[in-house]
């Protein structure tokens, strides 16, 4: 598929069918994660991939969004923040670099007909605990993913709003 199609297809699911992803389509995702640009190809990031149904229930009541409580497979994903370099006296990379990542896990995903929601406001610290992280693991994101039952629909940016020329 074309990239630009690609991108136009994606929506967000709101739940997710009980069909499992095989290990050969979740590895093609990982590695289109691992493949992406990084600050200095530092590569901070550290992905959990969680398919057990006790921790998936676990971690799905750390979030917010319902499609988490239907999805056979949470991709927690981490930073090693001890080396993270600041930009300036701005954000860190891994803030930059794991939402990187996390587009390359969309965007294949979506290429190979799997649906994917990602949150960043979900309970930290229960995610490092429940996960047994190391400790200076920094939690970033929560990814759901599987193939989709319903789907929500797109919400509309305003480009004017969003895009200045000039």
């Amino acid at each position: 598929m074309i990239v630009g199609d690609l991108v136009k297809s994606i929506r967000e699911p709101s739940s997710f069918t009980d069909k499992g992803i095989e290990d050969g389509l979740l590895m093609k995702i990982m590695e289109a994660a691992r493949l992406a640009p990084s600050a200095n190809n530092s590569q901070v990031w550290r992905f959990f991939v969680v398919r057990e149904s006790r921790v998936l229930k676990e971690l799905s009541g750390l979030t917010k969004k319902e499609a988490f409580g239907s999805a056979p497979v949470i991709v927690a994903a981490f930073a090693e923040p001890w080396t993270v370099a600041k930009r300036g006296r701005e954000q860190p990379f891994f803030m930059i670099d794991v939402p990187i990542a996390l587009s390359h896990i969309v965007l294949m995903a979506a290429e190979l007909g799997i649906s994917a929601t990602i949150d960043f406001e979900f309970e930290e610290k229960k995610t490092v605990e429940l996960l047994s992280t190391p400790k200076n693991y920094r939690a970033v994101a929560l990814v759901a993913l599987g193939y989709a039952a319903d789907l929500l629909p797109r919400k509309k940016v305003d480009r004017k709003g969003m895009i200045r020329d000039g």
